[in-house]
């Protein structure tokens, strides 16, 4: 049995850039596995193997435990699948586990799927693995269910591990300790700085290559429209109002002013009123190594593409949420306002942040983008 330093899993193309960095940063030997949740994992999956950064990386695909327990028809029958792979975790485990090979660490975002799966197994053997998580973008800053497990799934542990210890997640990585101090105070994780790669060359060279990185994808549009995934969040009235919103805010900036970029693990959507940015699986974050944000704006529902040039790069776009205008299912409005409150704190010019409360107020905060852009600023010229 080989025992490495650690294995990531990942489950999204932004997690995928700050397991490399994590890597990098603390020079680990590690393996990678991608639970395919989004197009071109394959090809991506290449693309990581050829810089080397891995030892194996490894995709989770048609795994049953994992696809019952995720494709379950209602959450009572989650429940059941939940219950039925936790007592046959031993099962789930060798589906999900690359053979004869042992990890020190096992980092995830969160409870996921396969981190449940597998720090039961850990749990239930012994195992000397530590679980750490680390940044999965806005909702890691307050959603308290990332770090405490259900009841449900409390006392469906207990079943399986009667008087063994159910391991938890010793420390978190985020990318704003600072932020996370004061939207999670209660948690009683850890915290530590994940290294941003934009400072690492070594980092922004392997993304670069992994993701393909040309000035050619970086994006000239002044507004920038950052697509949720609407039909997880939104009934389908407002997703179908949240499109033609998006219609109206093109129409009154101009189109030729005006760009998508959907979300990578949205269905395709055909739009011809709106300019789609090409690449959707391209993570907007390196897009900004591109192209800077610094005089762009950047609209949302919510996203954590939004305050990442921030957090990341130090840029600072005007940021656009439209979440007052939309009832998101699962999201805490409340919990949203605290946190782009504090995005805000960071900025030089704190009122670049809008959140506007109705339509009204939203087309006078476009009438504003419209004159700047009927008067432009030749140092953002040079920008672009």
């Amino acid at each position: 049995m080989e025992r490495l330093d650690a294995v990531y899993l990942v489950t999204t193309p932004f997690q995928i850039m700050s397991a490399i960095s994590l890597a990098v940063n603390r020079k680990e030997r590690a393996d990678l596995y991608i639970d395919v949740q989004f197009a071109g994992v394959e090809e991506l999956a290449e693309r990581i193997r050829e810089r080397q950064i891995f030892d194996r990386v490894h995709i989770l695909d048609k795994v049953r435990a994992i696809d019952e327990i995720r494709f379950a028809e209602s959450t009572a029958k989650r429940y059941r699948k939940m219950l039925y792979w936790y007592r046959h975790v031993d099962e789930a485990a060798a589906e999900i586990l690359l053979p004869d090979r042992e990890y020190r660490i096992l980092y995830a975002t969160h409870y996921i799927i396969p981190a449940s799966l597998l720090m039961l197994y850990i749990s239930k053997h012994d195992l000397r693995t530590k679980a750490y998580f680390f940044d999965d973008g806005e909702s890691s800053y307050h959603m308290e269910k990332f770090y405490n497990s259900s009841r449900g799934d409390r006392m469906a542990k207990k079943m399986v591990l009667k008087t063994k210890k159910d391991r938890k997640a010793k420390r978190l990585y985020v990318y704003s300790p600072e932020v996370f101090r004061k939207t999670m105070a209660q948690c009683p994780l850890p915290v530590f700085q994940l290294p941003q790669f934009s400072k690492n060359p070594v980092v922004q060279e392997h993304l670069s290559a992994i993701f393909d990185v040309t000035p050619e994808k970086g994006i000239r549009e002044s507004v920038v429209i950052l697509d949720a995934r609407k039909g997880e969040i939104l009934s389908p009235e407002d997703s179908e109002r949240l499109e033609r919103l998006y219609e109206r805010m093109t129409e009154e900036l101009g189109p030729e002013n005006v760009i998508i970029k959907r979300h990578p693990r949205e269905k395709k959507i055909e739009n011809p009123k709106i300019t789609e940015y090409e690449y959707q699986t391209m993570p907007f974050e390196l897009i900004c190594l591109a192209s800077s944000m610094n005089k762009k704006t950047l609209v949302a529902l919510h996203s954590t593409a939004t305050y990442n040039p921030k957090l990341l790069f130090d840029q600072e776009p005007r940021i656009l949420l439209l979440h007052h205008l939309f009832h998101r299912k699962g999201w805490d409005d409340a919990e949203s306002d605290q946190f782009y409150g504090l995005i805000r704190e960071t900025y030089r010019d704190p009122g670049r942040v809008v959140i506007p409360e109705n339509e009204e107020e939203l087309f006078r905060v476009l009438a504003e983008i419209k004159r700047e852009q009927e008067t432009p600023d030749p140092a953002a010229e040079g920008e672009r």
